[in-house]
Order: C-alpha cells, then sequence, then structure tokens
C-alpha cells in the first residue's frame, strides 16, 4: 500500500499508511476479508500541516451546536430524517375564536403538546439531537431548557453517515422513538480545528464501522492531492483483502510477457 501512495505523495508513505491502516482497520468488519471503502471519510480542513492530522474512530462533521451544550459524554442520540418544528396543517384552515381566552390558548396548546416531545425524549435519556432541514426558534428554546445537544445536517448523505456511525434509526416523524431505534456516542463533542467549526461524534465499539481522516494541510490543492492518495491506498488495502496474490510492479511483468512473447 505504501508504494501505491509514494507514486502521488512522495515521502508521506510512512505517515499516510499509518493512518489508512489505522482508519481500515476500524472499517474491516471481524472475520470478514472485505469492507465498504464508504466507511472511511476524509474531512480536509485548511491550515496547519500534514503532521497534525488524526483518525477518528466515528464522524467528523462541519457544523455546530444550535444549543449552549458542546460537550457530551455516553450520550443516547436521536437522529430524526425531518425538520423539527411545529406541525403545519396541510391546507389553509379557518378557526373561530369567540372569546379572548381562546385566542391566548390556541398557540399555547401547541406549544405544550411540542414540548411534551422534548421532555420525552429528556426523559428518554437522550443528549443528543440531530436533524435533516430546519430547526425551529421555539425547537432550540426547547432543546435548550432540557440540556439537550442539538446539531442541523443540511445533508441527507451526512445524516445517513451519522447515523450508521452511533447505531440510529434516522426517524422520520417528530415524537419519542424506540429504544432500538436511538443510537450511542462515547463522546459528541464541538471543536474548533484551526478556525472550522466541527463536531466529532466519536464511538469506540467494534459494531461502529465508521472511521474518519481528519487531514489538515496549508492549501487545497495540496489536500485534494492528499485525498487522492488516500483513496489510492484504501482502495489498494480492500483489492488485497479479497486476494493477496501480487504481481511486480513498474511494467515488469509486461517486459517479461514481451520476452516471452
Amino acid at each position: 500500500m505504501k508504494s501505491t501512495i509514494a507514486s502521488k505523495q512522495y515521502g508521506l508513505e510512512d505517515m499516510l499508511g499509518k493512518f489508512i491502516t489505522e482508519a481500515c482497520l476500524y472499517a474491516i468488519p471481524r472475520g470478514k476479508t472485505t469492507f465498504s471503502t464508504d466507511n472511511i471519510r476524509v474531512q480536509k480542513i485548511l491550515g496547519g500541516g500534514i503532521g497534525d492530522s488524526e483518525v477518528i474512530r466515528g464522524m467528523v462533521c462541519i457544523r455546530q451546536s444550535e444549543t449552549s451544550v458542546h460537550h457530551v459524554v455516553k450520550a443516547k442520540v436521536v437522529v430524526f430524517n425531518a425538520n423539527i418544528e411545529m406541525q403545519q396543517g396541510e391546507t389553509k384552515g379557518t378557526v373561530l375564536f369567540t372569546k379572548a381566552d381562546e385566542l391566548e390558548n390556541y398557540t399555547k396548546s401547541e406549544e405544550d403538546r411540542f414540548e411534551n416531545i422534548i421532555k420525552s425524549l429528556a426523559e428518554a435519556g437522550v443528549r443528543v439531537v440531530v436533524c435533516s432541514g430546519a430547526m425551529s426558534d421555539t425547537a432550540i428554546h426547547f432543546f435548550e431548557k432540557y440540556k439537550i445537544m442539538a446539531i442541523k445536517i443540511m445533508s441527507k448523505w451526512e445524516l445517513k453517515r451519522i447515523a450508521r456511525a452511533v447505531g440510529a434509526t434516522p426517524v422520520i416523524k417528530i415524537e419519542c422513538p424506540k429504544p432500538e431505534e436511538i443510537g450511542y456516542a462515547d463522546e459528541v463533542n464541538f471543536k474548533e480545528i484551526s478556525s472550522q467549526k466541527c463536531i466529532v461524534f466519536r464511538r469506540d465499539e467494534e459494531e461502529n464501522k465508521m472511521a474518519t481522516i481528519v487531514l489538515r494541510g496549508s492549501t487545497t490543492h495540496m489536500l485534494d492531492d492528499v485525498e487522492r492518495a488516500i483513496d489510492d491506498g484504501v482502495n489498494c488495502i480492500k483489492v488485497l483483502c479479497r486476494d493477496k496474490r501480487m504481481v511486480p510492479g513498474a511494467g515488469a511483468t509486461e517486459i517479461n510477457l514481451a520476452k516471452k512473447i
């Protein structure tokens, strides 16, 4: 694998080889001989040098928490594949109020129902909520009240990967999910890497097959080059896992065949 990297990034093969091997060992299921290269993510962060790169068992996403909770350990995680906001009717409706009290209590009853949903999450021990799309100010207010870390993820693919990393099932309905749909993370931590705001989902468990290589570098061009080298290295290990037989490189096989012909 080092020779594959050296052909693209000569001099960095030892360092990158160490990162790739560590990430692949996390991604290879026990007793299996192949793994999904999609489970190894590369998160490029501008600033610092290649030596500052690291491998994290879990996911790193460039977002920040919507609430003031920035660090949670041994957390239950819920992933919602929907907007977190008060339910709105699909069509226009007409509501007739006869007294002023009815008008005051109309929105209050909606808010109470919404608060009860978030309260039920807190009572189930949920400390982190991830959602795709919008998160209303009312939702953020209640998450703040119950000390829950709330994260908005715009990409559907990233949401799926986070769910896979923490072992959660993305839920479509805004309600307290079943215990088997709730995921777990050893640590969910907000940190700033070279002025880039990131959230790290770390889960050091055998069933977590997601690994992220946090790649640091001084220029975007260099980061892109190194990412391509890492991709080659990962695929090289994948091929070797499937079949460990090799042929000599650098055209040696072709020269030998030409001689024989």
